[in-house]
């Protein structure tokens, strides 16, 4: 299959050319000025973007993967339609989903590639500013062996509020069996994040949210997040969670952010979903706005509704950025960080051919995973999961 677009987002650039693709795998990129090929198929009106890997995302359009094996599969399905190639379903295993998750992986022949698990908690510990602190859950090292053994050899990425007693030694026992932790929900100081850093945390989950922020006289945990050079930072790109001229203080000051940030969306399951009021539980309704954010009848935003494709029109329609750093920020850097950048992450010579292909407004039209197309906007247009009902 040979597809032809004016804009194919590669490592070298953006180039006017040709995507060779056998099989699975990409087998030469040709610029148009150098050869002219014949395609099995023009794309000259949109651009090729590298298949987004959304390492923290807890459903999409009303699918949830705490919800079973066949949940998971339609959230993957659902979720190539936002132009994501890879997913770590994100969970607590609250309601022990590991078994179920892992069975998915092994059937997940459509949709974006189930890449892993990411466990946000169970021990978290943020109250916030004004929070009243209801307690938190202790750390129970059997719990997280039993945690490592449910998701056989499939954990990647575990979130610890690193106050909590134990944590150093839940740190390590995670560590040593491959699974990086990140610093997440956390009352930490500044000083203390610092020395978290140094027990084995790597990522920090979704910077700038749910930690102590910065003032001039007490740097906090996001101070920690930002100054210390060697952890990777989450970070939802939408403008709401974190406002432009934040994330424009956050280049600034993160050292090799380009290298640093991996783009996340954090979405709950009801991102994507059309506009309307959507029962979440006895006594709270999720408002879809017009613009699809995910609101409470007080209009605070509750939790996140778009997809990192959204987060990168912002960067680059609002913020400048150009699109090929951007890409780097939505692909390449997760799975540089998880360790599937031999195959995944940019369009190159050699790698699994997964990408997208976007309109000038960043609406996904087709999404290709190793190869074979995953979502094609003219035929899955019934995607969302129809038992949840609008009130």
């Amino acid at each position: 299959m040979i597809i032809y677009s004016k804009r194919i987002v590669t490592e070298q650039g953006i180039i006017d050319g040709y995507l060779k693709i056998e099989g699975e795998k990409i087998t030469d990129i040709v610029r148009r000025d150098v050869e002219e090929l014949e395609a099995d198929l023009d794309y000259s009106a949109y651009t090729v973007i590298p298949g987004i890997f959304d390492t923290h995302n807890h459903g999409y359009m009303g699918w949830n993967p705490d919800d079973g094996k066949e949940a998971v599969l339609k959230y993957a399905k659902a979720l190539a339609s936002a132009g994501v190639t890879s997913i770590f379903p994100t969970v607590d295993n609250e309601h022990e989903v590991y078994p179920q998750i892992v069975e998915a992986i092994r059937e997940n022949d459509d949709g974006a590639r189930i890449m892993g698990i990411h466990s946000e908690g169970p021990y978290l510990n943020r109250v916030g500013e004004k929070g009243v602190d209801t307690g938190h859950p202790e750390i129970n090292l059997g719990h997280i062996q039993k945690m490592i053994d449910e998701a056989e050899g499939y954990l990647r990425l575990v979130a610890i509020a690193p106050e909590l007693e134990q944590s150093k030694e839940a740190i390590r026992l995670l560590n040593q069996n491959g699974v990086r932790v990140a610093f997440a929900h956390s009352n930490q100081t500044y000083e203390e994040a610092m020395e978290s850093f140094k027990d084995g945390i790597t990522v920090i989950t979704h910077t700038a949210n749910v930690m102590s922020g910065i003032h001039h006289r007490n740097m906090g945990g996001l101070g920690a997040a930002l100054l210390n050079d060697e952890v990777f930072n989450e970070l939802i790109c939408d403008g709401l969670h974190v406002r432009n001229e934040m994330i424009d203080i956050i280049m600034r000051i993160k050292k090799d952010p380009f290298d640093k940030i991996m783009m996340i969306s954090d979405n709950i399951h009801y991102a994507g979903l059309p506009q309307g009021d959507y029962r979440y539980d006895e006594n709270t309704v999720c408002h879809i706005d017009e613009q699809g954010f995910c609101l409470t009848d007080t209009g605070r935003l509750f939790g996140s509704a778009k997809p990192v494709l959204y987060g990168m029109k912002n960067l680059v329609q609002k913020m400048g950025l150009p699109l090929e750093t951007v890409c780097r920020m939505s692909s390449l850097n997760p799975c540089l960080v998880y360790g599937f950048a031999d195959k995944k992450g940019s369009l190159r010579v050699g790698k699994d051919a997964d990408m997208a292909v976007i309109d000038n407004d960043f609406n996904c039209l087709y999404t290709y995973r190793e190869g074979k197309k995953i979502y094609d906007h003219q035929t899955d247009t019934d995607l969302c999961n129809r038992e949840i009902k609008e009130i």
